[in-house]
C-alpha cells in the first residue's frame, strides 16, 4: 500500500471530513439538482418543444448527444483526477462552464442555439459529478458511505423542491417578478416563459456550488503523477483489459447501466408523459414533480441509512424491483390521478438509486482507482442516458402513429433493462466501503 499523503490544511486520523465539509458536499448535490429539474426534467424541455416548437424526439436525441460525449470522456477524467490527485480544480471549472451555458439560454431563443447550449451545458454538468462523487470517501469517515451519500441526495432533492416552487413564480407571472426586481427584471419574457427559469437557475447552481469550492478536503492517498490524455486513454483501456481482476465490478458497471436507463429515461421524459399520455396541465405537471421529489428525498435518506445497515448490495437490489414495480403500475395507468399515485414509488426509487450505487461502488474500488472506478460509473450512468433517450426518441417516431400508445411502449420497454440489471447484481459480492473509506481517511 503506497503511504498516505494529505492535502495542506487537512489532518489525518479525524475520522473523516468535518461536519462542515459533508454540509458543503451534500450542497452541491442541491446546487446540481436545481440545474437537473430545470433543465433536464421541466422548464428546458417543455421551452423546446412547446414555445420553440422542437418536439419531444428533438429533447431525447439531444440529451443523447450529450451523453455521448460523457461517454467518450468520463473514464479518462476520472484517472487523470487519480493521477494527479486533484478532483476540485476539474470540478469548479466544469461546474463554472455549465453555469454560464444555463446562463446564455435565456438570451437566445432559437432552436439552434437552445441545443448547442443544452449539449454544452449538460456534459459539462455530467462530467463534473464524476469529480464530486470521488470526493464521497474523503468526507464520509465514520459516518458511512451510505449515509453521507443519502444525505447528499436528500439535499439535492430539497433543491428539486426549491427550484419547482421558486422557478415557477419566473415562469407563472413574469410581469409580477419584473415589477418586483424593477430594472433587473428586464430579461423576463412574457411570451417564452419557460425560458425566465433559466437565469435564476444559474445564479442558484452556482451560488450553492460555492461551499464546497472552499471547505471540501481534496485528499491524496499517493504522490501525484505525471499526466497526459493519451497514457490516461491507455491507462483506461488496460483496466477494461483487467476488469476480472476486481471483483463483481464487471457485472456491477452493466447493471449500472441498465437500472439508470431507467433513472435517465424516467427524469427526462417524466413532464412530456404527463403532458402527451394524460393531458396534463403545467400546473398538474408541477405538482407530480412535487410529489415525487419529496418521496425521492425520504427515499434517499432511508437508503442511506439502510444501505450501511444491510450493506449496498442487497439495497440496490431492492431498488431495482422498486423501479419494475413503478414501470409496470405507469404503463398501466389510465388516468392522471393514477399516474400521480405512482409518484412515490417512482421518487423514492429515483432517489435510493444515486444514494446506493455511490455506495456500492466505493466498495467495490480500489482506493487508488477510485476516480477512475467513478469515471466508469459515470459512463455507465451517461451511457444509458445517451441509449435511454434514444430508445425512447426511436420507439416515439416508430410507433407515432399509435398515438398515446408509443409512450406506454416506451415506458414498458424499461422493464426488460431492470430483469436484468437485476440478475447482474446477483452476481456482485455483499462487500462494505469502510476498507476505502478508511484510506482516506487516515
Amino acid at each position: 500500500m503506497c503511504p498516505t499523503v494529505q492535502e495542506e490544511g487537512t489532518t489525518r486520523g479525524t475520522g473523516g471530513g468535518s461536519s462542515l465539509s459533508v454540509f458543503s458536499w451534500s450542497l452541491y448535490d442541491f446546487a446540481n439538482t436545481i440545474f437537473s429539474v430545470s433543465i433536464l426534467s421541466y422548464f428546458f424541455p417543455l421551452w423546446l418543444g412547446d414555445e420553440l416548437g422542437g418536439g419531444a424526439d428533438l429533447f431525447n436525441y439531444v440529451t443523447a448527444a450529450a451523453m455521448f460525449l460523457v461517454v467518450l470522456t468520463a473514464p479518462v477524467f476520472g484517472a487523470i483526477g487519480d493521477l494527479r490527485q486533484s478532483r476540485k480544480p476539474f470540478l469548479v471549472v466544469l461546474t463554472l462552464i455549465s453555469v454560464v451555458c444555463v446562463f446564455g439560454m435565456n438570451f437566445f431563443g432559437t432552436v439552434t442555439m437552445a441545443v448547442t447550449l443544452f449539449v454544452a451545458g449538460n456534459f459539462t454538468y455530467q462530467s463534473a459529478l464524476i469529480f464530486y462523487n470521488s470526493l464521497l470517501p474523503s468526507v464520509a469517515g465514520e459516518r458511512g458511505t451510505g449515509r453521507v451519500s443519502g444525505y447528499g441526495a436528500a439535499a439535492g432533492y430539497v433543491g428539486a423542491l426549491s427550484a419547482l416552487v421558486l422557478l415557477t413564480f419566473f415562469v407563472t407571472d413574469p410581469e409580477g417578478v419584473r415589477s418586483l426586481l424593477g430594472p433587473l427584471g428586464f430579461w423576463l419574457d412574457d411570451e417564452e416563459q419557460n425560458a425566465n427559469a433559466f437565469l435564476p437557475t444559474a445564479v442558484l447552481y452556482l451560488l450553492f456550488s460555492l461551499p464546497l469550492f472552499l471547505f471540501v478536503p481534496d485528499r491524496r492517498i499517493r504522490e501525484p503523477r505525471p499526466v497526459g490524455v493519451i497514457s490516461a486513454y491507455r491507462g483506461v483501456f488496460r483496466t477494461l483489459r483487467e476488469i476480472r481482476t476486481y471483483p463483481g465490478m464487471g457485472a456491477f458497471i452493466l447493471a449500472t447501466i441498465l437500472f439508470t436507463d431507467t433513472a435517465n429515461t424516467v427524469v427526462s421524459n417524466m413532464s412530456l408523459y404527463g403532458r402527451v399520455v394524460f393531458e396534463m396541465e403545467q400546473a398538474e405537471i408541477r405538482n407530480l414533480l412535487l410529489f415525487s421529489t419529496v418521496f425521492a428525498a425520504l427515499g434517499a435518506t432511508g437508503a442511506g441509512f439502510l444501505s450501511d445497515r444491510q450493506g449496498p448490495r442487497r439495497t440496490m437490489m431492492g431498488v431495482v424491483v422498486l423501479w419494475l414495480v413503478s414501470v409496470f403500475l405507469a404503463t398501466a395507468a389510465t388516468e392522471a390521478w393514477m399516474l400521480l399515485a405512482v409518484g412515490p414509488l417512482a421518487g423514492i426509487a429515483l432517489g435510493s438509486t444515486w444514494v446506493v450505487s455511490r455506495a456500492l461502488l466505493v466498495a467495490l474500488a480500489p482506493p487508488e482507482k477510485l476516480g477512475e472506478f467513478f469515471g466508469f460509473y459515470g459512463l455507465a450512468g451517461r451511457f444509458s442516458a445517451v441509449t435511454g433517450p434514444a430508445t425512447a426518441g426511436v420507439i416515439l417516431t416508430v410507433f407515432d402513429g399509435l398515438g398515446t400508445g408509443a409512450y406506454r411502449i416506451a415506458v414498458l420497454s424499461l422493464a426488460v433493462t431492470l430483469v436484468i440489471s437485476f440478475l447482474l447484481l446477483r452476481r456482485v459480492p455483499d462487500v462494505r466501503p469502510e476498507t476505502t473509506v478508511r484510506e482516506f481517511s487516515g
